[in-house]
């Protein structure tokens, strides 16, 4: 049988004691790592639900502003908007078509002008024409008669001569008839080179000038058509290509694009009233 000193069994009874206490410590320990452990995730817990409150706080302000900014009713007032400008825009359309229904009724006029003065400068050259050879002829009439009557006088006045010489050899006052006769003829003779003289520059040379030139443009090109042209009807078609291009920029770069937005807004209402009616918010 072994046998214990008393130094053995106080050593023995020291190291059973020290163990117990390290039980216990340890036991005390984890207790308390528990307890930690525990108090740490409900904090963490409760820290997490002030948050989400804190989010959800924050969202339903966000909501209501959204709600509010729907309320202000721009759809509405971007719709009437377009529906005004549409009008206006679709009388401004009508008006540039009128008008380029104008231009193209000028432009005809003024080819017709053209056409008619065309025509009338062969007549003015035949009539020029006619004047000048009957010219001629009471030149080489004058010739004729100057040779005959020996007198160098105008053409009337050579024939008035030679008739009263020979009128004033017929006896019985028989050639008084012939006389007034013979005096018709020599005023119808006196009026002719005085009525193309007149005719020669009164007309033809004012129409020739003003519209037939020799060389250059005519007057009334310079003038009238020209100016008409180049003042008017020109800068009215460019004028009427911006408006036309206005418009067709309006309609494709900004009504299609807003009347798509406003339908997929209209479309997202729906959604939402469908959601909110499923889901009771």
């Amino acid at each position: 049988m072994a046998t214990f000193d008393s130094d053995t069994v106080a050593e023995t009874k020291s190291s059973s004691v020290t163990r117990r206490e390290l039980l216990i410590a340890a036991a005390a320990s984890g207790a308390t790592l528990a307890a930690t452990a525990w108090g740490a995730s409900q904090v963490g817990t409760l820290t997490t639900r002030a948050q989400y409150e804190i989010e959800l706080t924050k969202l339903r302000a966000l909501l209501t502003l959204y709600e509010q900014l729907e309320r202000v009713g721009l759809d509405a007032i971007l719709a009437t908007g377009m529906n005004m400008m549409r009008g206006v825009l679709d009388t401004t359309r009508t008006g540039v078509r009128l008008m380029r229904d104008g231009i193209t009724a000028v432009e005809t006029a003024l080819k017709n002008f053209q056409a008619m003065l065309d025509g009338l400068r062969t007549a003015v050259n035949n009539a020029t024409r006619l004047l000048t050879d009957l010219s001629q002829k009471l030149r080489i009439a004058e010739t004729v008669i100057v040779s005959v009557v020996g007198a160098a006088l105008p053409i009337a006045e050579s024939i008035a001569s030679f008739f009263n010489a020979l009128l004033d050899k017929i006896p019985f006052g028989i050639g008084d008839e012939i006389r007034r006769s013979v005096n018709a003829l020599v005023d119808l003779i006196r009026a002719i080179p005085t009525t193309i003289d007149g005719l020669t520059t009164q007309l033809f040379k004012p129409l020739r000038d003003t519209f037939f030139p020799l060389t250059g443009d005519a007057a009334v090109k310079t003038n009238l058509t020209d100016p008409i042209l180049n003042n008017l009807l020109n800068p009215l078609k460019q004028f009427l290509n911006s408006i036309e291009d206005l418009l067709n920029r309006w309609e494709k770069d900004f009504a299609k694009p807003i009347q798509g937005a406003l339908d997929e807004r209209q479309v997202i209402r729906k959604q939402i009233a469908e959601f909110r009616k499923e889901h009771a918010v």
